[in-house]
């Protein structure tokens, strides 16, 4: 069962969501139960956040198990600690949700089977997406569905101020900021001595097929700039098989081949109309990168313009084509804007935000559900 079919059953259901009754008890638990529950397990940022999450939270002890129809992913070292359960097509996923602390809805598309189940309080992690950022063009369905789902989820919580401040615009929810972070251990900086090269590496991660990243004008702009300057060579870094462009792509590498990719980089380029967040923009200030980014909403937590990054238009090719050629021909403006990012992203680290998630968590963990109906699991 693949997304597209999730979607699609998720859409035909009937049945609204009703909100969960919780009593609060006296005091949170230590050690937490938590249930992940997620769609897609391949790789993208928003799948690498959860899973992160899943193994720092497993190291400090609590016990975590994740519920999809996907696939183990082989692209990311999961703790083995933590408990992965792959259902069938012909599983509900409202039936196979153990008993637990704590659901975790990764996805709209989940918070129906969380709180149907009923065995926990639900929280819901938003990433964001067309269903927030985008509303106006979403079938009318699809509105109605998401709508009534966040409305009545009891938790929310978000990865950036600007996510949520769109969550409370649309649907009158208060969401809760726990922003990402970068992992130390595969995002760095090189080593001084070993940036003697004399090309000019730009990148890009992201799919072709997500039309608000316009990869398409990236692409553009990068092929314009190569008829000026011979030295320049281009990384694109996506999930899939390019099938319109015939520019080659790294298709699913792993973290560490991002990693130096990124280290090996002087210009980072994101294009998207909005970003949740914008963690490969925050992982190429880490690694030592000048980046050039559209005002996506997510970066403005951590991107100033002209200070550790350049703003670009969105979607025009000619902007990004001219603050790029402005950071090839000043090497020391792009050496600096690059420092900066770099003391920046030094500020979102994993132990602050793991911390703050698990305080998070403890806090929703003192709520029971009433009518909790215990279901013994194999």
């Amino acid at each position: 069962m693949d997304i597209h079919d999730i979607e699609k059953i998720e859409l035909e259901r009937q049945e609204k969501t009703t909100e969960q009754k919780l009593e609060k008890q006296s005091s949170p638990k230590e050690k937490l139960d938590i249930v992940y529950l997620m769609v897609w397990t391949k790789t993208c940022g928003g799948s690498k956040i959860i899973l992160e999450y899943a193994n720092r939270l497993a190291e400090l002890g609590h016990k975590i198990k994740i519920v999809t129809y996907d696939q183990k992913p082989n692209w990311f070292h999961l703790d083995e600690k933590i408990e992965f359960i792959k259902l069938t097509p012909e599983q509900k996923m409202e039936d196979n949700i153990p008993n637990c602390d704590l659901v975790v809805a990764t996805s709209w598309k989940n918070i129906y089977s969380a709180m149907k189940a009923n065995v926990a309080p639900v929280a819901y992690f938003e990433q964001g997406g067309g269903h927030i950022f985008d509303i106006a063009n979403q079938d009318e369905r699809k509105k109605e569905i998401v709508e009534n789902r966040i409305k009545t989820v009891p938790f929310v919580y978000t990865v950036s101020s600007y996510a949520r401040d769109v969550i409370k615009k649309e649907y009158q929810k208060e969401a809760f900021v726990v922003p990402n972070a970068v992992d130390s251990n595969i995002f760095y900086q090189r080593d001084e001595k070993e940036k003697r090269k004399n090309t000019i590496d730009i990148t890009t991660i992201g799919p072709e097929e997500f039309a608000f990243k316009h990869v398409d004008n990236i692409i553009q702009a990068v092929s314009i700039l190569k008829e000026k300057y011979k030295n320049i060579v281009f990384h694109w870094i996506s999930q899939s098989e390019p099938k319109k462009h015939l520019e080659k792509a790294i298709i699913n590498p792993p973290q560490i081949e991002i990693g130096n990719t990124l280290r090996n980089t002087d210009i980072y380029i994101c294009a998207s109309d909005y970003e949740s967040f914008g963690l490969p923009v925050l992982e190429a200030m880490t690694c030592g990168a000048a980046v050039v980014t559209t005002d996506n909403g997510g970066i403005s937590d951590f991107v100033q313009d002209k200070v550790n990054g350049l703003i670009v238009k969105k979607n025009s090719v000619d902007d990004i084509v001219e603050k790029v050629e402005e950071l090839i021909k000043n090497k020391e403006y792009r050496k600096m804007l690059a420092k900066n990012a770099s003391k920046t992203a030094q500020n979102f680290n994993w132990n602050k935000s793991v911390e703050l998630l698990e305080q998070y968590y403890k806090q929703i963990s003192q709520y029971k559900v009433e009518n909790n109906k215990e279901r013994e699991r194999d």
